[in-house]
């Protein structure tokens, strides 16, 4: 199976129908925030309720393989070196026998241990990446969790505001996937901290706080947004794990990494896109 780049990853049983639905939702649900949370929420879910949408993640598949593997093999070998020696020499001096030292080179012979580089045939265990398809029904993607508060009058306000003169669902999804990279600052922390709610209050955040807050804002304005994790290769050559979005308009899913000002909604350049190493989607991050 051909892996994906993150850039690529879109629902693979779209059709015309389908799309035009997702449309008619996204309008009906901009026209109509005034309606109570309930109302919305029922609403949204028997409209989705029956949209089936596909996400690709990766797994590492061990194969085995003999190849030659270099190894250091010790031996010995028997080396000469001049050793300088003490002598003793006598001699006789007003008739007593008097001895002293005479030094000379002569030549001793040891062993030393030196190193050759030899190769052995050996089965060593490899992995590679195969890119495989999950499923859940889009309407999962628009509901309130946990840290995804989408019913919180701040949260709220924002996202209305935001789209408030959007003409298209595209720029919407853009105008907060700008306000979000632009408006908070970044700190490095393991999984929730905040939330949306409070991330949005604190305006800082890692990761998954930004994510939090990214998807809150697109799921109070009708557009389905998903979590994704991976393993990442940043810029600076370093792998982490990461979280990050996909907002989900007219039909496709655009990638959306809001924690690096070189990002845009659909295209991310502050890690590598191909070589990511994504473990699955998630409509409540569980971290």
């Amino acid at each position: 199976m051909v892996a994906l780049s993150i850039n690529g990853v879109n629902a693979l049983e779209q059709n015309e129908s389908v799309n035009q639905t997702v449309q008619t939702q996204n309008n009906s649900t901009t026209n109509n925030t005034t309606l109570n949370n309930n109302t919305t929420s029922t609403k949204s879910t028997s409209t989705y309720s029956n949209i089936k949408v596909s996400y690709t993640y990766h797994v590492l598949v061990p194969y085995t393989v003999k190849s030659q593997v270099a190894v250091k093999q010790a031996y010995k070998v028997k080396v000469s070196y001049k050793a300088r020696v003490a002598v003793k020499k006598w001699y006789k001096s007003y008739g007593k026998w008097k001895y002293k030292y005479v030094y000379k080179y002569v030549t001793k012979y040891k062993y030393v241990t030196k190193y050759k580089t030899v190769y052995q045939w050996k089965t060593v265990t490899k992995y590679k990446k195969e890119t495989r398809t999950g499923y859940a029904y889009l309407y999962d993607y628009l509901k309130e969790t946990k840290n995804c508060q989408i019913y919180d009058a701040d949260i709220q306000a924002l996202s209305k505001n935001l789209t408030a003169n959007a003409t298209t669902n595209m720029e919407k999804a853009t105008k907060i996937f700008n306000w979000v990279r632009d408006n908070l600052d970044y700190s490095f922390y393991y999984c929730t901290k905040y939330g949306a709610a409070k991330t949005l209050d604190k305006k800082v955040g890692n990761c998954c706080d930004h994510t939090h807050l990214l998807v809150a804002l697109a799921r109070a304005a009708g557009i389905p947004a998903r979590y994704l994790n991976g393993d990442c290769v940043f810029n600076s050559g370093n792998t982490y794990g990461h979280v990050w979005a996909q907002l989900y308009v007219d039909g496709k899913w655009y990638s959306a990494d809001a924690t690096s000002y070189s990002n845009t909604l659909g295209t991310i350049k502050s890690w590598n896109t191909e070589t990511v190493i994504i473990h699955t989607a998630y409509a409540s991050l569980p971290w």
